[in-house]
């Protein structure tokens, strides 16, 4: 399979939410999502405490676009520019595979946006980049984010043991899987 082409970053729609690219203008937003302990809880990276932190991770989704190695989406409200989330989908060219990545903004939890947020991503993964399989690895306490994806149609498929090292510790991770086959069925 070639490398995937992306000749203008994907916008994708659902009903209430806008996903699109993040700019340097999002900085503050991404910052304000990255500066609070419980977005943070189950990232391998710590709290965000200075705005250049954002502007670094943003030169980081910009690179990585480019590269064509993953897409970073911002999350917004339609008819709001303000970024209250990303979602990351990181491609796996020779496996036909992606993997999943996401924070949102604490004041916007429990609302539904995550899965719609997920929804649309794996729709575009799925029907747009004929990807087969998605997946995502999540620390076992992170039990708000796996029921997420379980309301998304992950499938868990285990846990690897002692999988991840940050802050300082090993953490359990959970693989949690959707194949094209799976959304087939729905």
């Amino acid at each position: 399979m070639e490398q995937f082409k992306f000749d203008n970053f994907p916008v994708l729609h659902t009903d209430r939410l806008i996903l699109r690219e993040i700019t340097m203008e999002d900085a503050q937003n991404i910052y304000d999502i990255l500066n609070n302990f419980e977005v943070v809880r189950y990232d391998s990276f710590d709290r965000f405490t200075s705005i250049k932190q954002a502007e670094t991770l943003i030169k980081i989704f910009y690179d990585c676009y480019k590269k064509q190695k993953a897409i970073f989406w911002g999350i917004s409200f339609k008819g709001s520019d303000k970024v209250i989330g990303f979602c990351k989908l990181e491609i796996n060219v020779p496996e036909v595979r992606g993997e999943y990545g996401y924070d949102l903004n604490y004041n916007y939890w429990n609302q539904g946006i995550m899965t719609e947020t997920l929804t649309a991503v794996v729709d575009f993964s799925v029907h747009q980049l004929n990807i087969n399989r998605v997946e995502a690895s999540v620390s076992v306490g992170n039990v708000a984010s796996i029921k997420v994806l379980k309301k998304c149609g992950f499938i868990e498929e285990g846990i690897m043991r002692s999988r991840s090292f940050w802050k300082g510790k090993y953490h359990d991770m959970m693989i949690l899987s959707l194949l094209k086959d799976d959304i087939k069925l729905r």
